[in-house]
């Protein structure tokens, strides 16, 4: 097959070079309009150089390629695709858990940087309350690293309602499945939680000292235009819920800050704020995605 454009969704050196190097004819990234003259590099192999915008939702850059390239799109809606056997995978699981259909939300406590997490003994009572108040069994997700499944094994030993513990068992595309069959996605600043707002399934995400702006979850139900609110704090946007203290943001938010420390700014949102957000979104509609 051959192709007539080339795409790179950012101005990096790896993605401007590889669309330089796809050998067609139209070929359109974006560039930060202050490029240095080392980089200005960039502009001459492209066709279609196309100035970064500023603020917004990191996923609008996709729209504004788009329009770049003569298009006119009417929505912007990020994707996640998993195939009959990680259905069958996931139903097993749950099955041999004894969780009915529906029955369970899913918790994701983790991310690769600490300043990101939210203290553990809160997670370990804001499951069991939700797990109560709405008759959901846990289920909380991690990865494969013995410092995540350590915790999780640690923290559900002090839980009053079990949960189910998926740490490293199941591929990204299987995660995905097991969001969209639950009610319910509670979790933190990171990839998991942005895959799970793929799937249009009701979530609630705790946010620290990450600028809401570009880096909230999107909502694919949303206008094509909608964007994030552009200063710190909580906010809904049909089925996603953001919590986020902005004073302890703004005395904590710094470009060169430790990220493998805990945050103020996570330890700032309460068990009842994350409770209060997780029974508007269950008593509200919902839309899940097809498998």
């Amino acid at each position: 097959m051959r192709y007539d454009w080339a795409f790179g969704t950012n101005g990096s050196d790896r993605s401007v070079t590889s669309v330089a190097m796809a050998g067609v004819r139209k070929r359109i990234a974006q560039v930060d309009p202050g490029l240095p003259l080392a980089e200005r590099w960039k502009r001459l192999v492209l066709t279609h150089p196309t100035e970064m915008p500023s603020g917004g939702p990191v996923i609008a850059w996709c729209l504004h390629l788009a329009r770049a390239a003569g298009l006119r799109p009417t929505r912007i809606r990020a994707t996640v695709h998993w195939t009959p056997e990680h259905q069958a995978q996931v139903a097993g699981l749950l099955r041999g858990a004894g969780v009915p259909e529906r029955g369970h939300f899913v918790l994701h406590p983790f991310s690769r940087y600490p300043y990101k997490e939210w203290p553990i003994d809160r997670v370990v009572e804001a499951s069991d309350r939700i797990a109560l108040a709405h008759g959901l069994r846990p289920v909380w997700t991690g990865s494969a690293s013995e410092r995540d499944r350590r915790l999780l094994s640690e923290a559900a030993a002090r839980a009053t309602q079990p949960p189910l513990i998926c740490a490293g068992n199941l591929d990204l595309n299987a995660v995905a499945c097991l969001v969209a069959s639950s009610r319910l996605f509670v979790g933190v600043d990171t990839a998991i939680t942005h895959l799970a707002a793929a799937t249009d399934t009701p979530m609630v995400a705790l946010y620290g000292p990450t600028p809401v702006r570009g880096w909230a979850p999107w909502n694919n139900l949303g206008s094509v235009e909608h964007r994030f609110p552009w200063v710190p704090g909580s906010f809904r946007n049909g089925h996603v819920s953001v919590l986020q203290n902005a004073p302890a943001f703004e005395r904590e938010f710094s470009p060169d800050m430790d990220m493998q420390r805990p945050s103020v700014s996570m330890s700032a949102i309460g068990v009842d704020e994350v409770l209060a957000e997780v029974r508007h979104q269950l008593l509200g509609a919902s839309v899940h995605s097809a498998p």
